[in-house]
């Protein structure tokens, strides 16, 4: 005979692993949303030239060869880039990490579609600057540095969608 004061849940508890994942990834994306939101509305008001002219001023009239040089080339190439794309930028990185977000809310609630959404956004967000700045020196170490730490946590949930259905 069956007990009628235990309740059994339909749905298998999530794991603890899991659930500190997606917190970590509440926090990483809700701050992409955030911060996404305030570059939008204020990425007209970026006094873009000044900024370029006091980086141009920085350079002089170098004509040395170093690396150092060369990545100061390439990080004020991408900045003046960037800065010209400030908007567009700002409008994807926003959509990209609203899907994570929602991602990471499907992977709470244990839906395996949650994976495929943040693996996707994830993703997609390493080639928003190369897309619109070039692949550069500088562009190059942040997304090989960004895609590492992306790459862990698709492995991450990846372990984890054993629990997910």
């Amino acid at each position: 005979m069956e007990n009628p004061f235990e309740t059994q849940s339909a749905q298998p508890r999530r794991p603890a692993f899991l659930t500190v994942i997606c917190i970590l990834t509440f926090i990483g994306s809700g701050w992409g949303v955030v911060s996404g939101v305030m570059k939008l509305f204020t990425a007209d008001l970026m006094n873009s030239n000044m900024q370029i002219d006091t980086y141009s001023s920085m350079m002089g009239d170098v004509e040395d060869n170093s690396l150092a040089t060369q990545m100061l080339q390439s990080t004020m190439e991408t900045f003046q880039t960037t800065a010209i794309h400030a908007k567009e930028i700002a409008t994807m990185n926003l959509v990209l990490s609203l899907m994570s977000l929602l991602g990471a809310i499907l992977m709470f609630n244990q839906r395996r579609l949650g994976f495929y959404f943040y693996a996707v956004a994830q993703v997609l967000m390493l080639f928003v600057i190369p897309y619109f700045a070039g692949f550069s020196m500088m562009t190059v170490i942040g997304t090989v540095g960004s895609g590492f730490i992306t790459l862990i946590f698709i492995i991450l949930y990846a372990v984890n969608l054993k629990h997910m259905h």
